[in-house]
């Protein structure tokens, strides 16, 4: 009896299956940011910024499709594979918006993460792969900070490495300014002292040629 081989049905990828993000290196440097891709740190500046897991994974999916529009259903597939979400837009803008905290970023002048209407978002600025860990170029760096939002009317948010190079400073000038006043109070007081000195010497001089003048008498 001819046994019929059975048939055999396509197999369905499954819609919340997470697909691999690829990238052509270990390292993503970005502005004054990099990002070690392997063991999913955050770095500014050479200093390490916390960041949760589901918004580094957030910064990853833009990473991977940098210039390209990653939908808001591509975020939540990637982000919460095997989770239904009753508000998909709550959960989506509250992972960005965490994001360009990290970032310092904001979404009406955007440097990083720009949001296209009723679609999803893109990654705008410019991304270099690297093999091994670097300084972010001095180019992006200076793009990022002049495009960063102003605190009030008062100037460009201060890096705390300004501030502390600006107290490094202050402290240097106001040791500066004691020490001055300090010299200039030793140098009164020894003028004093010595005029003091010389009019105590007259004086006495003074005293002893009167007395050494014979009376007339």
């Amino acid at each position: 009896m001819d046994i019929q081989p059975s048939a055999i049905m396509p197999h369905e990828p499954s819609p919340n299956l997470v697909t691999p993000l690829a990238f052509p290196a270990r390292y993503a440097q970005f502005g004054a940011f990099q990002a070690d891709l392997e063991r999913e740190e955050l770095y500014q500046n050479g200093q390490r910024v916390k960041v949760q897991a589901k918004v580094f994974q957030g910064l990853l999916l833009l990473l991977s499709r940098a210039g390209e529009i990653v939908t808001r259903e591509e975020v939540r597939r990637q982000l919460w594979p095997d989770t239904f979400l009753a508000n998909l837009d709550a959960n989506v803008n509250t992972t960005m918006n965490k994001l360009r905290q990290v970032l310092g970023d904001s979404p009406e002048t955007p440097v990083y993460v720009e949001t296209i209407p009723r679609r999803g978002y893109t990654f705008i600025a410019s991304v270099e792969f690297s093999s091994v860990p670097g300084a972010p170029s001095a180019e992006f760096a200076k793009i990022a900070l002049n495009a960063t939002p102003q605190a009030g009317s008062s100037g460009t948010i201060w890096s705390k490495k300004s501030v502390r190079t600006f107290l490094r400073v202050a402290s240097l000038l106001f040791a500066g300014m004691v020490l001055g006043a300090l010299l200039a109070f030793v140098w009164f007081f020894a003028q004093s002292r010595n005029h003091r000195t010389a009019n105590d010497a007259k004086e006495s001089g003074s005293v002893a040629v009167c007395e050494l003048q014979p009376n007339s008498t």
